[in-house]
């Protein structure tokens, strides 16, 4: 593609999932369009990738309904502020907004008054609820650049031009070496279990889950004493939290920075916090155990309002629960263990979740999915 002109392109992504994909999608633009300006918010990832990144929120990143409105007017409304006169000084060709929906839409909302052209990469999962949001959202948004397939058929549905691409992770999640050399490295006793904990990205997640995971840790390590624990810390901000909290439990869990990948195929298992982690597990073929807690008013409009049955991308992929999720009063410590154990213990459950994983997988289509959707934008832009 050509680089006729110099295109200005706003970028805005609030949590680190949405840096992660967003640092992809940048670096697809700058190789396709090598003079685009690229401005907005995100955080080291998209930085990296050669985005001005006038703020980064992702300290303040946080989930669910209530969640996100005490962190909207708390602390990011003067964000918000800030970025809508962004907007007003630096005229974009066009923004991409990445995930972060309640922040996302209202800046949606400002800039299509604006006359400014809107993308939205990894849309609202509005086509998950018995909402007519889906349709609000095809309404507002120029282009919907969909993920997963059930994105992009319930979006069509809802009236919107929307894009399947697939998952700019199957170019990003790639480890080297075999399981047992990963495990050398990570200095895992010969013979032993292992088990990958990731409690989450969001300091909501971290003291919500963690204790949860902290205590099927313990009850794992009573029942089997040769099982080791590694947990990856998704981001340096959430360390001191972690390392407070593991301290407090007296387990003996190796904490890393990052390497999230290596750790977990190095695992036997994992029990991971909902979310994208499950589709880097999944991608790495890693068993797992998917936990999740939010607030009770949030949890009681979920179960109100939700349409689908499962809520993890491994599932949502099959179709049906090829991983089991333990959600709200269900993840307790002693359900977590319970359900992880029966797993590790059983070579014929791992083999099968292994096998359902990499049918799921299959689904996201292939590699290239940042260019796409890199492409898509450019177009959207006026390139």
């Amino acid at each position: 593609m050509s680089d006729k002109r110099k295109l200005k392109i706003m970028m805005v992504a609030g949590e680190i999932s949405g840096d992660l994909q967003g640092g992809m999608l940048a670096q697809a633009i700058k190789e396709l369009a090598p003079s685009a300006v690229l401005f907005g918010m995100g955080g080291q990832k998209m930085k990296d990738a050669g985005v001005d990144i006038r703020f980064d929120v992702l300290r303040h990143a946080s989930i669910g309904i209530w969640e996100n409105a005490k962190n909207y007017f708390l602390t990011v409304r003067a964000v918000f502020n800030r970025m809508k006169k962004v907007v007003e000084e630096e005229k974009p060709s066009c923004i991409v907004l990445i995930d972060y929906q309640g922040f996302n839409l209202e800046l949606a909302k400002f800039a299509k008054n604006k006359g400014i052209r809107l993308v939205y990469y990894i849309p609202p999962q509005y086509w998950a609820w018995r909402t007519g949001q889906a349709k609000y959202v095809s309404r507002l948004i120029d282009q919907i650049i969909a993920i997963l397939p059930e994105e992009e058929e319930a979006y069509r549905k809802a009236g919107a031009n929307v894009t399947f691409v697939g998952s700019s992770l199957l170019e990003r999640v790639r480890v080297p070496g075999t399981q047992e050399e990963l495990r050398d490295t990570l200095s895992v006793k010969k013979g032993s279990k292992l088990i990958a904990l990731l409690p989450g990205s969001r300091f909501s997640e971290i003291r919500r889950l963690l204790p949860v995971i902290l205590g099927a840790a313990s009850i794992l390590k009573g029942r089997v004493p040769e099982i080791e624990f590694v947990m990856p810390v998704a981001a340096p901000y959430l360390k001191l939290e972690i390392e407070t909290q593991v301290k407090r439990s007296g387990l003996p869990i190796k904490i890393t920075d990052g390497d999230a990948y290596e750790v977990l195929k190095a695992s036997d298992i994992s029990i991971i916090c909902s979310g994208l982690a499950t589709l880097e597990a999944a991608l790495l073929g890693t068993p797992m155990v998917v936990v999740y807690r939010v607030s009770f008013l949030t949890s009681l409009i979920m179960r109100m309002l939700i349409r689908i049955p499962n809520v993890s991308p491994p599932n949502i992929l099959a179709g049906r629960a090829i991983v089991p999720e333990l959600l709200q009063e269900r993840a307790n410590a002693r359900n977590v263990a319970d359900t992880a154990c029966n797993i590790m213990m059983d070579p014929d459950a791992i083999s099968e979740m292994k096998k359902n994983l990499s049918g799921a997988v299959s689904r996201l289509g292939g590699p290239g999915a940042s260019r796409r959707a890199a492409e898509i934008v450019l177009k959207v832009a006026g390139l």
